[in-house]
C-alpha cells in the first residue's frame, strides 16, 4: 500500500510540473496572440486604400488592365503557397490546413501543382509524401514581418510574370474569432477584378490622366497590392496559430487539473483503505487478546 501512496504522489507531482509548463506556454501565447492582432489591425487600414485606389484606376481602364498579372492562362503548372506552423502543440491547426491542401491537391497530379510553404509542419508532411517545394520559409518565431511577405510576394509575381506558373493559391487558416480559425483557399494570382472589387467601382468609373503612363502606375501599384495581400494572409495564419496554442494549452492545463484531482481522490482513497485495515487489524488484535 505505501508502494501504490507513493507512486500516486510522484504521478501527482509529474503532472503538476506539466501544467505549469503548459499555463506558462498559454500566457507567452496570449502575449503573441494580442501583437498580432494588433498587426493585423494595424495593416487593414493601408490594404483596403491601396485595394480601393487600384480598384478606382483600374476602372478607368478600357479593355483589358494592361499589365501581365491580370493575364489569365490554362493552369497547366500551378503553386499552392502552403502556411503552416514551425511547431506543433497547437491542436489541429496544422492538421487542418494541411488536410485543406490535401483536398486542393487531390485532383491534380504531382507534376502539375508545386508548392512553397511557410512553415515547418506542412513543409515536412508534403516532402515525405513526394511533393515538389519549389520555395520555403522558416523560422518566422511567431512574429508578423513585412519584409517576409515582401519576399514572398515579389518571388510569385516574378514567377508568374516569366511564366513558370498559370496560377498561384494561397491555403491558409483565417481567423474568425479568438478561438475559432477556418482553412481557406483563395486565389492570389491572376489578379481577379471581380474579387477585388473593380467591377463594383468600375461603375463610378473616373477617366484619369496617367502621368508619367499607366504603365508605370500599375507597376507601381500593383506589387504594393501583392505585398499588402500577403502580409494580411500571413498575419492572419499567424493571428490564427497563436489562438490555437493558447486554447490548446489551456485545455492541457484544465486537463492536467482534473487529472490532479481524480489522483488525488484515489490516493486518498487507498490512504483511507489502509488506516482502515490497520484499524481492523488492531480491533481484532485486541479482540484476539480479551479471548
Amino acid at each position: 500500500m505505501a508502494e501504490i501512496l507513493r507512486n500516486l504522489r510522484r504521478r501527482v507531482r509529474s503532472i503538476g510540473n506539466t501544467m505549469q509548463v503548459t499555463r506558462a506556454m498559454a500566457m507567452v501565447s496570449a502575449a503573441k496572440l494580442r501583437r498580432a492582432q494588433a498587426a493585423l489591425a494595424s495593416a487593414r487600414p493601408y490594404a483596403e486604400k491601396i485595394t480601393a485606389l487600384l480598384a478606382r484606376v483600374a476602372a478607368s481602364v478600357p479593355g483589358d488592365f494592361g499589365h501581365p498579372l491580370f493575364a489569365r492562362r490554362d493552369q497547366r503548372r500551378i503553386v499552392l503557397v502552403l502556411f503552416s506552423g514551425d511547431r506543433g502543440l497547437c491542436g489541429a491547426f496544422n492538421a487542418s490546413i494541411i488536410r485543406q491542401a490535401e483536398q486542393f491537391l487531390a485532383g491534380r497530379g504531382k507534376g502539375a501543382v508545386d508548392l512553397y510553404c511557410v512553415g515547418k509542419r506542412g513543409r515536412d508532411y508534403f516532402r515525405r509524401h513526394g511533393w515538389t517545394i519549389v520555395e520555403q520559409v522558416l523560422d518566422l518565431r511567431g512574429r508578423v514581418d513585412f519584409q517576409t511577405a515582401r519576399r514572398i510576394a515579389t518571388h510569385l509575381q516574378e514567377s508568374y510574370i516569366r511564366r513558370a506558373t498559370d496560377a498561384v493559391y494561397l491555403c491558409y487558416n483565417a481567423q474568425i474569432s479568438a478561438m475559432l480559425a477556418r482553412g481557406r483557399i483563395e486565389k492570389f494570382l491572376p489578379l481577379d477584378p471581380g474579387a477585388m472589387g473593380l467591377k463594383e467601382m468600375g461603375r463610378a468609373a473616373t477617366e484619369y490622366i496617367f502621368e508619367p503612363s499607366r504603365e508605370e502606375v500599375f507597376a507601381q501599384l500593383i506589387p504594393r497590392y501583392c505585398e499588402s495581400r500577403m502580409h494580411a494572409v500571413l498575419a492572419e495564419s499567424l493571428t490564427a496559430e497563436h489562438g490555437a496554442r493558447m486554447l490548446a494549452m489551456n485545455n492541457a492545463s484544465k486537463n492536467c487539473d482534473e487529472l490532479i484531482d481524480a489522483i488525488t481522490l484515489r490516493m486518498n482513497k487507498a490512504r483511507q483503505a489502509s488506516i482502515t485495515k490497520e484499524i481492523g487489524e488492531i480491533m481484532g488484535g485486541a479482540e484476539a487478546l480479551r479471548r
